[in-house]
């Protein structure tokens, strides 16, 4: 069987090679009309010119519905997916501060999603620095009544800063619960940002298990450091933090549905999605504003240019995945109600830079078969072909006759804005934008054309 498999492969490899010179020019074409006519970032100041997106908020809501009469006009059938998502609100700016050699330091600080409130006075205590979660695992009554500090950096040595997060981001998570198991009566973070600046990074966390749920709070990795080094020469100083967040009842928002049915098998759907709420320091035009627009203008740019697949092309935006990716397990429940045959699914949520390339989840036979059409891709620096994943919204239809695919851009900066009030449109270059884009049109046309589905 491995024989037959390689031999097909290799005939595969023979038929494509044929076929690349007559490609080079129609992909070529993709990438000039998106750099060209910049329709996305167009979309993308749109978008963020509305504000901050959190789940829950008018704001969210109405960018889905001011998008849904755009794709409405591009002649996209289009459909709202209705969702109940939570509601979370920030309320007024927090405030946290210590005293050091006769000066007061004020903290650069944000709550993070989902936490409680402090007392409305406030709180004042001592902190216990926790710079590992196995140090956590060996206290035992040092916490009861104080503060806990989590100062765990992004690890700088990991080329790929996603892993460098995944390898973070329990403090945040999960921090506050752990700690409250220890008696502690609230929880600041050191920002998961990959470089020393002075800008908080919120994010979601959980109270899953807690018996008591205390205070969550972000400080910024330059606060961070600057706070470690004070505590080394005065372990019983005392911080003050105060926080008005709120949980509301939870609301109905949607996720917007945009399909352009395919003349040959409008039976099979070809997805390709991003989600459209954001967190609200910023305007969310990289997370995930930047996804949204790639693949609304990945389907325009196809349709322009008269290379629409022989499939149907669905454009999904995604509500609440900051929040608990309520509208991913709806799109999910519905595909398993309608009986939405998907056969391949791209999802962009990892910025709106430079594409470097795509993860792949897929049998080992179609990647294989993917990986030959990078030669076509290199020319305009798609050259990283992993198998890390997709995509925390496509994750939900999984299946195993699904090709999967993740977009992957230049990762670098993305963790210096990240969840933080400098995710804006200034942060993105039109250029980069566009490239993303046409990257991901490109791979639509190609997968289509030569059938490199798992079916």
């Amino acid at each position: 069987m491995r024989y037959l498999v390689s031999v097909a492969l290799t005939l595969f490899g023979f038929i494509l090679h044929g076929q690349i010179e007559n490609e080079a020019p129609v992909i070529k074409q993709i990438y000039t009309t998106a750099l060209v006519e910049n329709q996305g970032y167009e979309w993308l100041e749109k978008l963020c010119s509305k504000g901050s997106r959190l789940a829950g908020s008018k704001q969210a809501t109405q960018a889905v519905l001011d998008f849904q009469k755009i794709a409405d006009s591009l002649g996209f059938q289009t459909q709202l997916q209705a969702v109940t998502v939570p509601h979370w609100v920030r309320g007024p700016k927090e405030i946290a501060h210590y005293e050091f050699g006769n000066k007061k330091y004020y903290m650069r600080c944000t709550a993070l999603g989902g936490s409680v409130a402090t007392p409305s006075e406030g709180l004042k205590a001592e902190l216990i620095e926790i710079k590992s979660f196995a140090q956590l695992d060996s206290i035992k009554d040092e916490l009861k009544g104080k503060i806990a500090f989590y100062n765990i950096p992004m690890d700088p040595a990991f080329i790929n800063t996603f892993f460098a997060y995944s390898n973070a981001v329990k403090q945040r998570y999960a921090g506050a619960l752990e700690a409250s198991k220890k008696g502690a009566i609230a929880v600041i973070i050191r920002s998961l940002s990959a470089t020393e600046n002075i800008y908080p990074h919120t994010g979601s966390m959980t109270y899953v298990g807690a018996k008591k749920k205390i205070p969550a709070m972000a400080i910024s990795t330059a606060d961070a450091t600057l706070l470690s080094q004070h505590l080394k020469e005065d372990p019983q100083l005392l911080f003050e933090m105060r926080m008005a967040c709120e949980w509301k009842d939870s609301v109905q928002s949607f996720n917007l549905i945009a399909d352009l049915p395919g003349k040959e098998i409008p039976d099979e759907i070809i997805l390709i999605g991003g989600h459209i709420d954001s967190w609200d320091l910023g305007t969310g035009a990289h997370d995930d504003g930047a996804g949204s627009i790639h693949s609304l203008e990945a389907a325009w740019l196809l349709q322009k240019l008269d290379l629409l697949p022989s499939r149907t092309l669905r454009v999904v935006f995604f509500m609440n995945e900051e929040f608990g990716l309520t509208g991913a397990k709806e799109y999910a429940k519905q595909t398993q109600i309608k009986q939405w045959n998907h056969v391949i699914a791209m999802e962009s949520d990892a910025g709106g830079f430079s594409p470097r390339g795509i993860s792949i989840v897929a049998p080992d036979s179609i990647i294989d078969k993917i990986k030959m059409l990078r030669p076509l891709l290199e020319p305009y620096g798609i050259h990283q072909f992993s198998q890390t994943g997709s995509g925390a919204d496509i994750s939900k239809i999984k299946s195993d006759d699904l090709v999967m695919v993740g977009f992957r851009p230049d990762n670098h900066r993305y963790f210096e804005i990240h969840h933080s009030a400098l995710d804006n449109i200034s942060a993105v270059n039109p250029r980069e934008l566009e490239l993303g884009s046409a990257t991901l049109a490109s791979l639509i046309y190609l997968l289509d054309k030569y059938n490199i589905i798992a079916k």
